[in-house]
This record gives structure tokens, C-alpha cells and sequence, in this order.
């Protein structure tokens, strides 16, 4: 039995269609033709080209007759109209279904490399971040992907597996683009409030105390909370602010003082010398 025989005994079974051949025996994960119109575009996967740039990218395909470089697709059984779902080469897909509506010998058989079906939506559309070619963009299309980052970066936060560094170094490096630029970014797409609180949540990390987190709060909210802050600065008569999701009351010590300030502060919040409220 010759060694591509062997290969094929392996997936003989009915999970693998007819349609598939193998293009190069010598890769951990299968690699086969399969046709265009087995493929389903991922709905995670928004590379936010306009018509005319797929057209014209499709002109170049055409010309050069093939794509040089596999899709990259996962299996799937919840839609009985394709088998594979698309993980990168989503303008390849784009510009090959529409040569082939217009070229009777445009390319309707491309190959694939079969990948592990993601576990969940933020693996997955990390996978297809990673798979997808970061061609020159636009600043507009820079600052999607931009933000496509950022929402993985805080869902990864919320989920307690926040990556290490700062969120801009992060984006920075799945980007290959500038510190600089990705927190401009991040700025207008955040605001400058949240870049604050990330500076303290690094601050107070790196001191072993316990993780912050905060959502960008309404601006509505903000005023309403610093009118809060004025009005306890003339009940207590003391300094009162908020740093990050700190609320931070001035006292002044007095040592070996059965009068100290901080016991003066303790009660105008309504608790007693031993920190239970009265």
C-alpha cells in the first residue's frame, strides 16, 4: 500500500466527502481541493472590503489563474447547505466566487487546510485574526481591526485570562504596528477615561494588590458622580476624589492623638473607632 493509500484509509469514513483529495501528505493538519461552494463565510470574520476592492482583487486572482496559498476552513454539521465554515482567506473566497460567476474557467476547486473547530466565538475569531493576512490598510480598516482586538482583549479580561502587558503592547504586537498607534486607537475608540484606568490597574498589579476592572462609564453618570464628590467635599470638609475605582477620603494624622482625624472621618461616615457602622 502506497503511503497516499494509507493516508486515505484514514479518512474513509462518511465524515469526509468524496470531494476531498489530498494536496500535500506531509502536513500535521489534512490539506485537500475542495469546491468553493462548500465553504460558508464565517460571520466573525469582517474584513470591511467594499465591492469594488473584491472585484479588482478578484481581476488579479483571475490573471494569475490560481490562489498560490490554501484557505483555511473548519467542518461543519448545523448547516446542511456547505460543510466547511471559513477561518482565513475570506477575501480569496470573496474574489473567487465572483470569478466564478463570471469566467466559465475560473478556479471552482481551491485547496483547504482543515483545521480544529474553535471552542468558543473569542478563540475563534482570534484564530481567524491570526489567519488572515494583514495586508497595507487604510487607517479606517487599521482602526477595525483595531477594535476587533480591543473586544477580544476585554472579553478575555471579563473572562478572567487577561494576556500579559498592557492592552496596547498587545494589540501592538498581533498588529506588528507602533505602541503609539494602537493606543491612538484604542483612544478614540475607548475614550481616554478608560486608558487611565488601565495605567492604574498596571500601577496596582504590579504592587500585588487585587485586579481592577471598569466599564467606560456614561458621561451622564461621570457628572453625576463628581457633583457626589462636591457635595461630600462640603459635608466633611476634607479633600474627596475618585482614582480609578478608588474613592480616596484626606485625613489629617495625628499620632499619639485620642482625637485623630482619621476617627473624625470613621464617624462622619457613620462608623464607630472600630470600623462597624454605628
Amino acid at each position: 500500500m502506497t503511503k497516499l493509500q494509507e493516508l486515505s484509509s484514514d479518512y474513509a469514513g462518511d465524515e469526509f466527502g468524496t470531494v476531498d483529495h489530498f494536496m500535500d501528505q506531509d502536513k500535521d493538519l489534512p490539506t485537500r481541493m475542495v469546491s468553493i461552494y462548500d465553504i460558508e463565510f464565517n460571520p466573525l470574520n469582517d474584513q470591511g472590503d467594499t465591492q469594488e476592492e473584491l472585484e479588482e482583487f478578484a481581476e488579479v486572482l483571475h490573471e494569475e489563474e490560481q490562489i498560490r496559498s490554501p484557505l483555511n476552513v473548519y467542518r461543519i454539521k448545523d448547516n446542511p447547505s456547505f460543510k466547511f465554515r471559513l477561518l482565513g482567506g475570506d477575501r480569496r473566497l470573496h474574489a473567487l466566487l465572483i470569478n466564478a460567476e463570471k469566467y466559465e474557467e475560473a478556479q471552482r476547486m481551491v485547496p483547504v487546510i482543515i483545521e480544529k473547530r474553535p471552542d468558543n466565538p473569542i478563540e475563534e475569531e482570534q484564530k481567524i485574526l491570526e489567519l488572515n493576512e494583514h495586508r497595507t490598510l487604510t487607517p479606517e480598516k487599521q482602526k477595525r481591526l483595531v477594535g476587533r482586538y480591543l473586544r477580544i482583549y476585554r472579553e478575555l479580561e471579563k473572562e478572567g485570562k487577561k494576556p500579559r502587558g498592557q492592552v496596547r503592547k498587545w494589540i501592538a504586537a498581533k498588529m506588528n504596528i507602533g505602541e503609539k498607534k494602537a493606543e491612538k486607537y484604542i483612544h478614540e475608540i475607548e475614550g481616554y477615561k478608560r486608558k487611565k484606568i488601565d495605567d492604574l490597574v498596571e500601577e496596582v498589579n504590579a504592587a500585588g494588590e487585587t485586579q481592577i476592572e471598569e466599564d467606560v462609564m456614561p458621561s451622564a453618570e461621570t457628572e453625576h458622580r463628581k457633583n457626589i464628590i462636591e457635595n461630600m467635599k462640603e459635608v466633611l470638609g476634607r479633600k474627596v476624589k475618585i482614582n480609578g475605582t478608588f474613592l480616596m477620603i484626606q485625613y489629617s494624622e495625628k499620632k499619639n492623638d485620642p482625637n485623630d482625624d482619621f476617627y473624625s472621618v470613621l464617624n462622619a461616615l457613620g462608623f464607630d473607632e472600630e470600623g462597624m457602622m454605628k
